[in-house]
């Protein structure tokens, strides 16, 4: 995925070597705030995500970071960079496409000391250890009067975290036993985001 992501940047950066001589004037940078709420799709759900991103338009590009709250299986907040490069088309309106890049915090709720009458007392501790957060598609910008545009786009998402699973059984009264577990959650999405610009 990585690569695929390196790959569309030079692409956007190509494309950019092609700019008109006659072009007179430069661009002047405008910042933007784009809020959007995001259907995700991936192997074992169907969940949801909000994120904003908040950074400088010049010209036909724009950078700016990111965050979010991510429902997919286990709720977590990316914390990400965001690039995207349009294309005009008919009537202001315009293609783009965008790729994220960053850091998948895991927000999971504890759970909490366990102990029934058929079993031995036991605690369990839960560590998390966040990872990449990526993502890469797409989309459609349909720009009203002031400025403001509404957006629609669909793209490719990773997220990725792990867990460690300290449990603790009590035997007796000096006896105990300790149980380690260690998981890693590789999650692929897909994403199609409905999005406010202004």
């Amino acid at each position: 995925m990585r690569k695929q992501i390196v790959f569309l940047i030079i692409i956007l950066f190509a494309l950019d070597l092609h700019l008109p001589a006659q072009q007179k004037t430069l661009p002047k940078p405008v910042f933007h705030s784009v809020e959007q709420l995001a259907l995700v799709n991936g192997n074992s759900a169907v969940s949801g995500a909000l994120q904003t991103v908040n950074g400088v338009g010049y010209g036909k590009w724009f950078a700016g970071i990111g965050a979010g709250i991510d429902f997919y299986r286990y709720r977590s907040v990316p914390v990400f960079l965001d690039l995207r490069r349009s294309f005009d088309v008919k009537k202001g309106n315009k293609l783009f496409v965008y790729a994220d890049g960053g850091y998948n915090l895991p927000w999971v709720k504890r759970k909490e000391p366990e102990f029934t009458i058929w079993s031995w007392p036991s605690n369990t501790d839960y560590k998390y250890k966040g990872g990449a957060y990526m993502d890469a598609g797409f989309g459609y910008a349909v720009y009203l009067k002031g400025g403001d545009a509404f957006l629609l786009s669909a793209g490719y998402s990773h997220k990725y975290f792990s867990e460690k699973r300290t449990t603790t059984n009590l035997m007796g009264e000096n006896t105990e036993t300790v149980d380690i577990q260690k998981f890693t959650y590789s999650m692929n999405r897909l994403m199609i985001k409905l999005g406010w610009q202004f």
